[in-house]
This record gives structure tokens, sequence and C-alpha cells, in this order.
């Protein structure tokens, strides 16, 4: 029987990570085995069994999406997920961490549909997203780049949020983009290595050819987990925030002024694209919040 072709393409960078790599594709296993989708996952010099743990799913025909298995070599985070863009078939492209686990069946359903209904949305942010404010005083420390005043993590106003989608200057991983939009106007920036700053900057760049960028809360909706743990644990603290200052400085050289000029733009939304399933799934969490915020 002929393949289907994908319509989402998920990248997973992974760097001596196994046994957490092993949880998240067998989520993808569990959840989207008969979905449209690929996944490539970028090995990037691992020196811990995640080469030959790869090479033994490959080589048994694991149960879950078609998969492909890249080496990198230490290239980090945003040399592996432009390596991914690069070689994605399908049509989106999703930035995913190996240490995100797929919860539930509706939410690849719900991403394509959105993007079939949305022509002018060409990223959309899986967790949250960010809106970006002019500000008077100079980027002089880590601290500034993420001054409140500068900088606001958002998924939209409550309680539409829950309904909704909301359009946002800038975003964090995951995230899922129209191949069409990093065709046209590149991908991440190596500048930006080995990562952080580098989503906004790719963020702006689309924003300026003419999508808008998109923001849901849908780890909130329980449609996948993040552990978190492992991303942060692979650079120190000081080594986090030397990164993020220096990323931060280049990310405002290039667009403060734009955001001087944008940042009072009004900001569109749009209905989510859901499910039977992913209705239901909302409708839990809307009653659960409803009743710690009564006990509260």
């Amino acid at each position: 029987m002929r393949e289907r072709a994908p319509e989402l393409t998920v990248v997973i960078a992974t760097h001596n990570n196994q046994p957490v790599l092993q949880q998240g594709l067998e989520s993808w296993a569990r959840y989207a085995a008969d979905q449209p989708v690929e996944i490539i996952v970028v090995e990037d010099g691992c020196t811990d069994g995640t080469r030959e743990y790869l090479a033994g799913l490959v080589a048994r025909g694991w149960k879950g999406p078609p998969l492909r298995v890249i080496h990198e070599n230490d290239a980090h985070e945003l040399v592996c997920t432009n390596r991914g863009l690069a070689d994605a078939r399908a049509p989106l492209v999703m930035s995913w961490h190996d240490d995100m686990f797929l919860r539930a069946g509706w939410f690849i359903p719900e991403l394509i549909a959105t993007f079939a209904a949305y022509d002018d949305i060409g990223l959309l942010a899986l967790s949250r997203g960010l809106t970006f404010s002019p500000v008077d005083e100079p980027v002089l420390t880590w601290d500034d780049t993420v001054d409140w005043r500068r900088v606001q993590s958002t998924i939209g106003p409550a309680p539409l949020n829950w309904l909704r989608l909301n359009e946002v200057d800038g975003v964090v991983r995951p995230w899922v983009v129209r191949k069409a939009c990093t065709d046209r106007v590149g991908v991440l920036d190596p500048a930006f290595r080995p990562t952080e700053w580098d989503e906004s900057d790719l963020c702006y760049r689309i924003r300026f050819a003419g999508w808008r960028v998109a923001a849901h809360g849908y780890e909130r909706d329980e449609a996948y987990v993040h552990q978190l743990s492992t991303t942060y644990a692979r650079t120190p603290s000081a080594g986090r925030q030397a990164i993020g200052l220096r990323n931060g400085l280049l990310f405002y050289e290039r667009w403060s002024d734009t955001i001087r000029r944008e940042h009072g733009r009004p900001r569109r939304s749009w209905r989510r694209r859901a499910t039977a399933q992913g209705w239901a799934a909302a409708l839990r969490q809307v009653a659960r919040f409803a009743v710690r915020r009564r006990t509260a």
C-alpha cells in the first residue's frame, strides 16, 4: 500500500536523553499512529545509547507514524531544528522537545484543520505566545531582556482564550509553522545559536512577509505534557542567561523600531477548529478551573 503524504512533520532534536525521548516517541505511537504525520528525530551527537536505540527502532519497524533519523554532531537545538525544516516533507512543521509527551488524539486533527481554515496564520504557538512593548531604557542585563514592561507572556484574554486562538508577536517552543513561510523568509537564524530569541526573530520575519502569528494554550488543554526539567538541564543557569542576554540584544537591535511602531495595533483572534473530543476536553478543563477558583 502506498504511504500517504504527511500533512505535519514533527521535528524532535535530542541530545543524551534516551529514556525521556523513548517515552515521548511512545506517546506519538499511542496517539498519532493513524495520523498524517511523519517524525524526524535529529540525533545531536548522542553518547548515551540514543543512536543505537533509534537504529533498533527503525530496524524493527516501530508502530508509530513514519520515522526518520538524522545525525548531527552536537550542533544544538537551532541547527537541528533547521535540519528538520529542510528535510520535512509536509506543508506544516512542528518544533517539538524530546521531553514533550502527546496526550490526546484530537490534537493533530485540530492543528491541521486550523491551518486549513486560516490561511493568514503562518505560525502557531502551542503553549504561550509573547507580546512586545517599547521601553525607553536600554537593554543591559538579562533581566532587562525579559522585563515584563518589555515582553509579556500570553495566551490571550480570559475567558475566551479557552475557545480561541489569539494573535501574538513572538513565541516559545513548541510551535507549528507553514513550510511556505520558511521557504519565503528563511529558517531560524544561526546568529542566535544555540537557541533563545531565534523563534521570535523568525516570527517577526513571518509577520513582515504578510502572515500572522497565533497562540493557544494546548498544554493547558492537556493535549500534551512538557517535562521541562531536561529541556533546561543541558545549559547551566548562568550559561543560559549569558546566551539569553547576547541573543536578546541581537533581537532588540533588529526589531525595536518595529516594536515601537506596531505595538499598539489591534490583534486578531480566531475560533478554534476543534473536534468534538477537543471541545469536550476544553470544557472539562474549564470546569476544573472554575472549581479551583471557587475553592481558592
